[in-house]
């Protein structure tokens, strides 16, 4: 053989290697109706949230091809909505209009686990509350129910299917819990979201009941407000982080105006503080809802990152110290610690000189 064709030949084999190597050795294909023809379709990556590819709908379903060397989550996302949730690995995947995936192993568990806690939730809806039989049945169902993602987690602390059951109870879980469990799941440990999580509950450790309050300072129109404006020494605060557009927010304003009307005059401020929210709806509703304490505007993610807010309504209680002693409590728990609060609380009494002070005080003058 010619040193020419030794050449061509390596040069072939090099080019067939990168042919395989390149070759998708999975799928996934989704039906989202002809009226999303040719509108963008993202595959992005459940845990961190990035773009892992892109496609235009064509005949009214998406599909996606690559290669994938280890599982992993993902989500499609169609038109700058969300989609379903799925399990990338080798293989075909379909997914139907109820966003079910299958074809492979991670995805066809997927769908056996969603259909055992469809099943208990048709269960307990069927259910006769008033029955003592059936609603001691029902509390069985709300246990097991509760109990399937913990389990699915156990049985699959290695794989990704582990990793989306843990996240599913994730975030009720304490803070001392998710780091013995991510010092013990490497898995756990690498996740984008978990890692986010972690921060989150660190930080809402340093500003719970019973840690100082912490103070911040926002711009609107050229005004700058700082939250120790208003949470003034020696009296008791409450502080609204909401938002106009925010329902359970909205909700909670009655429970403060009755909270405001009963302490106002005898030492017990409030302040709402507006996040994610745009500025003239928060300046509207403020209107609407004749709120009569003032309001920390455009406020937007600066405090609910210093706090760890995750969801709002987020009310805190501060005490004549400035120490938080109420934390994401509503309705009636609110109002059973501001009650309590309050019942401790003692004004700060004016300084009065005694005769002897103020007449040495006169005769100096």
């Amino acid at each position: 053989m010619s040193k020419t064709s030794v050449m061509l030949t390596g040069a072939l084999l090099a080019l067939s290697a990168c042919a395989i190597e390149a070759q998708s050795n999975y799928s996934v294909t989704f039906p989202v109706g002809a009226k999303a023809d040719n509108t963008m379709a993202y595959l992005v990556d459940w845990d961190s949230a990035q773009k892992i590819d892109s496609v235009i709908v064509s005949n009214g379903t998406v599909r996606f091809e690559g290669k994938v060397d280890a599982p992993s989550i993902g989500r499609i996302m169609v038109g700058g909505k969300r989609g379903p949730v799925f399990f990338i690995e080798k293989g075909d995947v379909t997914i139907n209009e109820r966003g079910e995936s299958s074809g492979t192993p991670l995805n066809d568990k997927f769908v056996e686990y969603r259909g055992k806690m469809a099943a208990l939730s048709d269960e307990y809806k069927k259910l006769d509350q008033n029955d003592s039989v059936q609603a001691a049945r029902g509390k069985a169902i709300i246990s097991d129910y509760n109990a399937m993602p913990v389990n699915a987690y156990a049985a699959n602390k290695d794989n990704v299917f582990g990793l989306y059951m843990y996240m599913q109870g994730a975030y009720e879980l304490p803070l001392a819990q998710v780091e013995a469990d991510m010092a013990q799941n490497k898995m756990l440990a690498s996740s984008k979201q978990l890692q986010a999580l972690h921060k989150t509950l660190k930080i809402q450790s340093e500003t719970g009941e019973g840690k100082h309050y912490k103070d911040f300072v926002v711009e609107y129109n050229g005004k700058k407000e700082a939250l120790s404006d208003y949470v003034k020494p020696g009296q008791v605060t409450i502080v609204d982080f909401w938002a106009s557009w925010c329902g359970p927010c909205v909700r909670q304003l009655k429970v403060l105006k009755e909270l405001y009307a009963k302490y106002k005059d005898r030492g017990l401020n409030v302040v709402g503080v507006a996040v994610w929210d745009k500025p003239e709806d928060t300046e509207k509703a403020i209107k609407s809802h004749e709120l009569p304490w003032p309001c920390i505007v455009n406020a937007q993610t600066i405090p609910t990152d210093l706090y760890g807010i995750q969801g709002i309504p987020c009310i805190i209680v501060i005490n004549s110290e400035g120490i938080i002693v109420s934390r994401d409590k509503q309705s009636e728990a609110l109002v059973k610690d501001v009650d309590e609060v309050m019942a401790a609380y003692k004004p700060m009494a004016a300084v009065v000189p005694a005769a002897e002070e103020l007449a040495d005080t006169v005769a100096a003058f």
